[in-house]
């Protein structure tokens, strides 16, 4: 992987999308909370299944999500500020109550993609007395270095 370090986020997420996950089984498209960028599982519309099942909102089946990841511009990026970050993001937005979790979580930039099997980091959500509220950004908040 190796993009031009100057390119602006989106058009590096937009990349990344084309050139790893463009076959007929993969959604790069949904935007999930404020999660950068998410990859599920394409649902066939024409599926009669799917067309008459319908969950308790009354909405077609939940996404098969296999990837949420954290995109920055640039490269040099540390990646696990970039988990910690996603992780804040998620936790903060309540995204797991919402969502079916992803198989993996990512981080990317213009030079390096990295990897974190979701399980690895869910008993995160549970813990109490934490502060889901500090903005996922700021790296010198408590939350952010205790989770690091």
């Amino acid at each position: 992987m190796g993009y031009d370090k100057k390119i602006a986020e989106e058009e590096l997420k937009n990349k990344v999308a084309s050139d790893y996950f463009t076959t007929k089984n993969f959604d790069s498209t949904q935007i999930i909370g404020k999660i950068d960028f998410c990859i599920a599982k394409k649902i066939n519309k024409k599926d009669k299944y799917l067309k008459t099942q319908n969950n308790f909102d009354n909405k077609e089946f939940e996404a098969e999500y296999y990837l949420w990841a954290e995109a920055k511009k640039g490269n040099k990026h540390d990646f696990i500020e970039s988990f910690v970050q996603l992780i804040l993001t998620i936790g903060k937005g309540r995204i797991y109550d919402k969502h079916l979790p992803p198989a993996f979580l990512g981080e990317f930039d213009a030079e390096q993609i990295a990897f974190l099997p979701y399980h690895k980091i869910m008993d995160v959500f549970s813990q109490n007395d934490f502060n889901w509220n500090v903005t996922p950004s700021n790296h010198n908040t408590k939350e952010f270095k205790q989770l690091y």
